[in-house]
Order: C-alpha cells, then sequence, then structure tokens
C-alpha cells in the first residue's frame, strides 16, 4: 500500500503543469527517491518472506488471502499515468528560454500582469484567434516595482487580445530581487502549450480506462501472483524503469532543446509499456511451463 501510494504521488505531481523551478523539481526527485526507497522496502520484504503459503483450512481466513479487486485497477491506471507523466516534461520551455525561465524563478520572480503605458510601435496580428478577437505583438512600455525601486522598460513581443492601448496589461516574466536578469513577455502560459497538454492528457484518460479494464477484466489470481519480487521477472523491468527516469533528467537540469527533450520525453513514456511487456512474457512462460 505504502509503494502505491508514493507511486501514486509521482505520477499525479508529474502529469501537473507546474511551474518550471527548482523546487517543483527538487518535489518530483524527492517523490522518486521515496518512490524508489519503497521498492527496496517491498524487494526486502520480497525476498525475506516465504516462497510458498501454507495450506489455510479456515474459510474465513481463505475469503480474508482472496486476491484484491481494486490493485488490477490501480496497477492498469499506473501505467498510463507514467507514460503521460513523462510526456508532460517536454512540455513548456526548454534550451535558452528554460534556462532563464528557470533563474527568474530561483531569483525569487515569476509572471505578472503589468499595464502598459506607452505602445512603442505598430501592433502586429499574430494569426491567433481567441473569442472571436484577434491577437497582437507589439513592443510596449511598462513600470516595474523592483527591490531597489520601480523601473521603466521595454517589453518586446508582448502580446494581447485585441489591438494593445494605453492601461492594458500584459503578462510578463522578471524578478524584482534581480533586474539583471532582464524582463521579457511571458508565453508559458497554459495557451502556449495548451493544445500539447490537452492531447497528453486526453490520450493518457482513454488509455487509462481501457488499461484498468483489461486488468479488471484479467484473472485477478494471475495478476496477484506478480507480487512477489522475482529477479528474473521484476530485476529487467525496474532497470527498464529506471532507464526511463534517467531518460527526463536532461531535460530537468540542462533544459535541451525542443527536439531532444520531446525525444528523450517520448522514450521515457515508453519504457512502462516495455516493462509490462516484459513481467507478461516472463508469466506467460511460466504459466506454459507449470
Amino acid at each position: 500500500m505504502l509503494l502505491m501510494v508514493a507511486c501514486y504521488a509521482t505520477l499525479i505531481v508529474g502529469v501537473l503543469p507546474l511551474p518550471p523551478d527548482a523546487d517543483v523539481r527538487d518535489l518530483r526527485l524527492a517523490l522518486i527517491s521515496c518512490t524508489f526507497l519503497c521498492v527496496l522496502m517491498w524487494i526486502t520484504a520480497s525476498v525475506r518472506s516465504p516462497r510458498t503459503d501454507a495450506v489455510v483450512l479456515d474459510k474465513a481466513r481463505q475469503r480474508e488471502r482472496r486476491p484484491s479487486r481494486t490493485l488490477p485497477i490501480l496497477l492498469g491506471l499506473a501505467i498510463p499515468l507514467a507514460s503521460g507523466a513523462a510526456l508532460v516534461q517536454a512540455v513548456g520551455p526548454d534550451g535558452e528560454q528554460g534556462r532563464w525561465v528557470s533563474e527568474v524563478y530561483a531569483a525569487g520572480g515569476g509572471a505578472y500582469e503589468i499595464p502598459i503605458e506607452k505602445v512603442l510601435d505598430e501592433p502586429d496580428p499574430t494569426g491567433v484567434n481567441i473569442n472571436d478577437v484577434d491577437e497582437y505583438a507589439a513592443d510596449v512600455m511598462v513600470t516595474l516595482p523592483f527591490d531597489d525601486g520601480a523601473r521603466t522598460v521595454t517589453v518586446h513581443g508582448a502580446t494581447t487580445v485585441g489591438k494593445p492601448v494605453k492601461g492594458d496589461t500584459v503578462a510578463v516574466m522578471y524578478a524584482p530581487g534581480r533586474p539583471t536578469l532582464g524582463v521579457r513577455h511571458n508565453d508559458n502560459g497554459f495557451f502556449s502549450s495548451g493544445l500539447a497538454l490537452i492531447w497528453i492528457w486526453a490520450l493518457t484518460f482513454f488509455l487509462c480506462i481501457f488499461t484498468a479494464g483489461v486488468f479488471a477484466m484479467s484473472r485477478r489470481d494471475r495478476i496477484h501472483s506478480v507480487r512477489r519480487f522475482r529477479t528474473d521477472v521484476h530485476g529487467p523491468a525496474a532497470l527498464v524503469l529506471c532507464m526511463g527516469v534517467l531518460f527526463l533528467l536532461p531535460g530537468a537540469f540542462f533544459h535541451t532543446s525542443t527536439w531532444a527533450g520531446w525525444l528523450l520525453a517520448l522514450v521515457a513514456a515508453s519504457t512502462p509499456w516495455l516493462a509490462l511487456t516484459w513481467v507478461v512474457q516472463r508469466r506467460w512462460r511460466t504459466l506454459t511451463r507449470t
């Protein structure tokens, strides 16, 4: 149960579009480490427990030992969630922009809505239409409150719904305590990456329904038979899953380019299914031999 709780906490935090700051990264790594510790505890308990259960004659105790109905469903949900969490790590700023955003968050900054003081050039339509209103981009002048006093700065390429005028607000990112980081228009909101997130969440949702249904209709005793750790079954599967986590580390620490981040995320997203395939294949060999 403890392993399942740690696993689901890690997956839920992973599938949410949290800010790309160091605190969120450390939280995810802490949850992964906690899950890894629970896996080690599970392996230790499996190795130390007897290999075969004694015959139970008491019918009441036999009913208590019946396979759980919820475990197959929980396992069926965990696999798509793991893939979805891996894909979500590729969504958001990357490369030089990702490094800058991380520095802003690390310096105590973030995203703010600031009123426009002056529009510096002719707004250009971006081609995006929101609720039948065109989006425009323009260089604007805003006044930002820094720790050492207010400063008037220019924000390049700020986008607004409708032509920007004085008094409209624009989303900017900066760190009040570190003016040297500069100021940029905040284009890392939900709508800038919302399409990718919607596709990932939708795919994860339907795969969760499918795999949970398949696992629920499977024989519960067969699923419960793989609960005990076996080196030839769970060892390679655990190694594959660990490789999936390692594929996500470059994007978390070094802010890889967009194509590299998505490639690594796709490879990491495939590892839960590869691990499942290995376990099923090894279990099928054991059943056919017996």
